[in-house]
């Protein structure tokens, strides 16, 4: 082979992979990453949290790995461990820590995950950018995870690059400048520690313009003073807060604000607006605040909510809510099947089973609050006597590796069906864990449905992706 084709090999490999990675080794499967980050060289006093989320495979079924994310650019040594303090998450606890001192020898340096049975795991990562070289403006990077032999091992292992989703450096400015950003924040009425995706787009398609995290999470970051101001003072340790920067060069704007589960990445709500000039003035298109970040303030006048089912079924009617502190509002439905209504207290009923997007949206005076939500609509004539089993699925979307996590330990059927309501896969399982491998199953959109065949015949559904 020649020198030449042994580079591009080399990339390519990198690329899908991460440099320092052995054959049969762990790869990143899936990622969300967003498509911006701050950074400045030499000196970052302006320093905004990057967060992304990662599915990785090819883990040893069961270890412990120790780990810390960084950014790093393509091209970078083998044995580079890229730039940025790492914050260490978590999952089973919950916890966020900052650390400043990224090590795979010190427990102030690293984190740990588990991977499942079948050698899977997902979850989120962040890290805070600092005055490395690498963080200067114009630079493209990528997300990288350092992790250890996942046997207690005290050295890299493993540097997991993320290169097939390029994060481009950009600093705070105030000229439409594609290097140039402008801070954002806002008080979106989400779960601590749930993730903000950003998106220019109200379908909220493709990949999030910046990802943010719903405070409180748990870190203290008033006292860093190379935070920017406007997250330190206006963002952190604030309930229901989220702050990031957006590139100053976007010309549709921020369309959409998507909420995303800590526990698995899963859409748990989306907000939007058609334009990206918000019900509060803030426009989002080619901003030029810098770092007099705007409250976007999202829910400004209306202060919409809105009370959708999870699920529903066919042929019985299902009860749709919203809420507006705006008396002289106008409150239009559309039922994701054609159907549409009106009013803050209205009933569908639909005739075939499946996934619909229900969609209200709230205006006055030309204020717009829009909200989507997913409704799962069951086959059958007769609600189930009791509602209220519940369950956790992760990851989802999955390759076809399943975790479920019950609140109950007694003995439950699973049964997992298509969207027309044929039934592809039963088991049973006693406690409150177990593992799905549906990886027979060929892409795309499932329910999960869960019984307890002891206490009554609880029953509830989720949809699940495979991917």
């Amino acid at each position: 082979m020649s020198k030449k084709n042994a580079i591009l090999l080399m990339l390519l490999l990198s690329a899908l992979t991460g440099f320092g990675q052995t054959a049969g080794g762990p790869t990143i499967l899936n990622a969300l990453v967003g498509q911006y980050c701050q950074g400045n060289s030499t000196t970052n006093n302006n320093r905004t949290p990057i967060w992304f989320w990662l599915e990785l495979s090819g883990l040893t079924p069961g270890a412990t790995y120790r780990y810390y994310a960084a950014m790093d650019t393509m091209n970078a040594a083998p044995a580079s461990n890229g730039a940025g303090n790492p914050y260490l998450i978590n999952s089973v606890s919950g916890t966020i820590r900052r650390s400043t001192n990224a090590a795979m020898t010190t427990n102030a340096g690293y984190d740990s995950l588990v991977a499942g049975s079948t050698g899977t795991y997902s979850g989120w990562f962040g890290v805070e950018p600092t005055g490395n070289g690498r963080f200067t403006p114009g630079t493209t990077l990528y997300p990288k995870l350092m992790l250890n032999n996942g046997a207690g091992g005290s050295t890299i292992t493993w540097r997991l690059l993320a290169g097939l989703h390029p994060v481009t450096v950009i600093n705070y400015g105030i000229t439409n400048n594609p290097l140039q950003g402008s801070g954002l924040f806002d008080s979106l009425d989400a779960a601590p520690q749930n993730f903000i995706c950003l998106y220019d787009n109200i379908a909220a398609t493709g990949r999030p313009i910046n990802i943010a995290i719903t405070e409180d999470d748990g870190m203290d970051l008033f006292a860093v003073t190379s935070v920017v101001n406007f997250y330190a003072n206006m963002v952190d340790t604030l309930p229901m807060h989220w702050g990031c920067i957006i590139p100053n060069d976007l010309p549709n704007g921020i369309r959409a604000l998507e909420e995303r589960s800590f526990a698995a990445a899963t859409v748990v709500d989306v907000v939007t607006d058609a334009d990206g000039w918000w019900c509060s003035g803030v426009n989002t298109a080619n901003m030029t605040a810098g770092l007099a970040a705007p409250y976007l303030n999202s829910t400004f006048v209306l202060s919409s909510t809105a009370s959708i089912p999870d699920t529903v079924w066919v042929g019985l009617s299902a009860n749709f809510n919203a809420t507006t502190n705006d008396p002289n509002a106008t409150i239009t439905w559309d039922y994701g099947d054609t159907g549409t209504g009106s009013g803050a207290m209205t009933t569908h009923t639909y005739t075939s089973a499946g996934v619909v997007s229900v969609l209200v949206v709230i205006t006055n005076g030309g204020c717009t609050d829009s909200i989507w939500h997913n409704v799962i609509v069951e086959l059958g004539m007769t609600v189930p006597r009791q509602v209220q089993l519940g369950f956790d699925i992760s990851p989802n979307p999955s390759s076809g590796i399943f975790y479920v996590t019950s609140r109950s330990a007694i003995e439950k059927e699973v049964q997992v069906y298509d969207v027309l309501g044929n039934p592809l896969y039963t088991t049973t399982f006693t406690g409150v864990n177990a593992e799905l491998d549906l990886t027979g199953l060929q892409k795309g959109v499932y329910f999960m449905r869960i019984t307890e065949n002891i206490s009554g015949g609880k029953t509830a559904t989720k949809r699940i992706v495979i991917q």
